[in-house]
């Protein structure tokens, strides 16, 4: 039997590249935005958790194909705190599925590692083939599944994430918030003369739900947001919280969510 692979260079989805929340005092707004002081740095975070059908994935016929590839996934960080042995992972093709797996098993234990995923992909395509293909990840705890499509090349002689990690942005393919969009919020900071530093945090509310949210480092301060949504044209809130002075700098309705 021919072992081939599925194999993209950007594919299957690494394509696309935020909790509780202090409230803002009654203070006026000026130019357009509010300023409130904490005494600690908000715990701002992204309830990610669902009600998603735990799906019913059935392992294919593997006499119905010729070639199979090995596929080792790596779950990203956001996820990781939240991963089980009771999660599932499965590759499909035009809707078909060609392999589904649980956690792998470390080596030399029987322990299940629920951050890693080994599994084979079956098929019968043709060498160079364009395939459309889509990785989907159940995670118990959120009951959630998270899915990411692409265009993939099916190749011989590579296997995928075995050599170099395979880390999937599935948050990028939440059921949850399908909605998702980067926000600059550069200028943002322009306007109340704050330069960005390591420790900073800025974020992205919908209402009060946090939608978004990143911590600023030394090595890269960048103010740029990954937003997500519900739908489109829900009204976007950016807080920053400036870490040295302990101050919390509202903008209130600066954008709207939108696909990207």
């Amino acid at each position: 039997m021919n072992k081939n692979i599925l194999y993209s260079t950007v594919i299957l989805l690494s394509s696309l590249t935020f909790g509780a929340c202090s409230s803002d005092d009654d203070n006026p707004k000026t130019d357009g935005y509010s300023v409130t002081t904490v005494s600690e740095a908000p715990s701002w975070q992204i309830d990610w958790q669902a009600d998603d059908a735990r799906p019913q994935w059935q392992e294919p016929d593997i006499q119905n194909y010729e070639n199979w590839s090995i596929v080792k996934v790596q779950i990203e960080d956001a996820l990781k705190p939240y991963t089980s042995t009771d999660d599932r992972l499965a590759v499909f093709v035009s809707g078909e599925c060609r392999g589904v797996n649980g956690p792998a098993i470390d080596l030399g234990s029987q322990d299940a590692n629920t951050t890693t995923y080994l599994l084979k992909a079956w098929g019968n395509e043709s060498e160079g083939q364009q395939l459309y293909a889509t990785m989907k990840y159940y995670c118990a705890r959120l009951k959630q599944v998270f899915t990411r499509s692409g265009t993939i090349t099916y190749r011989s002689g590579y296997d995928l994430g075995v050599e170099t990690d395979f880390i999937p942005q599935f948050t990028f393919g939440s059921s949850k918030y399908p909605v998702v969009m980067t926000y600059g919020a550069d200028y943002l900071l322009n306007r109340i003369s704050v330069i960005p530093a390591a420790g900073d945090l800025i974020a992205a509310f919908v209402g009060s739900e946090c939608r978004g949210v990143t911590q600023l480092t030394a090595v890269n301060p960048s103010l740029s947001l990954t937003v997500f949504g519900r739908t489109v044209g829900e009204s976007v809130t950016v807080k920053y919280y400036q870490a040295s002075t302990g101050k919390v700098f509202t903008f209130q309705n600066v954008a709207k969510t939108e696909n990207q």
